[in-house]
């Protein structure tokens, strides 16, 4: 797989995930958080378990199971953290601040690069989050425990893409995208029967939240981010995800018939924008050097 293909099938996984905020809304109306999360991770776990078996089989390594629960319980987290904000904030408010990871991931890597980002990269953040305060309409003037819970799982997700990419260019990525779901699942388990009552889930809009979750969000969604970190910057994959919320308004204005004011097809114009200046070649980088750079086989 070629970067360029990679970038691609990346627009794939924000496209699911705009799912995610619909099927949330119907889960907690019955599902306590932890139950809800460890039901997505669980499901997710055994189906692509399953079906890559003999691939895990073939990689499996302490070094693996290491970074797999690195990477589980910060997936968990954020996880935990967005459930709680959609219980206790607004959906629009929610979604702008999980989507504020287009602005931490390059903030995180010039800590931990020691190099200051590219003035493109800093441009298209700054487009992309007023597209993105602009298409949610978001409520900041108080915060609450929902909005600081979106806003930390933010920061736990820029983490876990950093994380990511720092482990799939050390160990197999198919395996580390399945066996993180695994391990968010146990941590989802011993939270649930410490912290809260167990509820078994009854109804159809209740499993078609769980399923949902479980198979798009979760199965393709993260199985999927973890593969493409190999061939994508962090920078590309914070940026990309920031698409979420473009989706997120036009699946709920075709299932509950909302509707965007011109602000919000403004702010996802400039969402847009954003994206591509990010992905846009450097300038600087020979045919030869991107060659070399993105024609690596997985």
């Amino acid at each position: 797989m070629l970067e360029k293909h990679a970038k691609l099938v990346s627009i794939t996984i924000p496209l699911v995930w705009g799912f995610s905020y619909i099927f949330m809304t119907f889960g907690i109306a019955q599902i306590p958080t932890f139950e809800l999360v460890t039901l997505r991770c669980s499901i997710a776990f055994l189906v692509m378990g399953v079906l890559f078996f003999k691939h895990l089989k073939n990689y499996l390594s302490k070094v693996l199971l290491l970074y797999s629960a690195i990477a589980g319980l910060l997936l968990f987290s954020v996880f935990a953290c967005l459930v709680v904000g959609v219980t206790y904030t607004d959906a629009s408010t929610t979604g702008f601040l999980q989507s504020t990871t287009v602005v931490i991931v390059p903030l995180m890597q010039v800590i931990f690069d020691r190099k200051l980002p590219q003035v493109r990269t800093m441009l298209a953040c700054l487009i992309t989050l007023v597209g993105l305060a602009l298409l949610s309409g978001a409520q900041l003037m108080t915060l609450n425990l929902g909005a600081i819970a979106a806003l930390l799982s933010a920061v736990i997700y820029a983490g876990h893409i950093l994380f990511s990419k720092f482990a799939v260019q050390r160990i197999d990525a198919t395996s580390l995208g399945i066996l993180q779901l695994g391990f968010a699942s146990l941590y989802g388990v011993l939270s649930s029967l410490f912290f809260e009552k167990v509820v078994f889930p009854s109804g159809l809009s209740s499993w078609i939240a769980i399923l949902g979750l479980a198979l798009l969000c979760s199965a393709y969604g993260f199985v999927m981010l973890a593969k493409l970190q190999s061939y994508v910057s962090a920078e590309f994959t914070g940026f990309m995800f920031s698409l979420e919320p473009v989706f997120t308004a036009i699946f709920a204005m075709i299932i509950f018939g909302e509707s965007l004011q011109i602000k919000g097809y403004f702010g996802a114009i400039l969402i847009l924008i954003g994206g591509l200046l990010a992905s846009s070649k450097k300038a600087n980088i020979s045919d030869k050097e991107q060659e070399s750079s993105t024609s690596c086989a997985y």
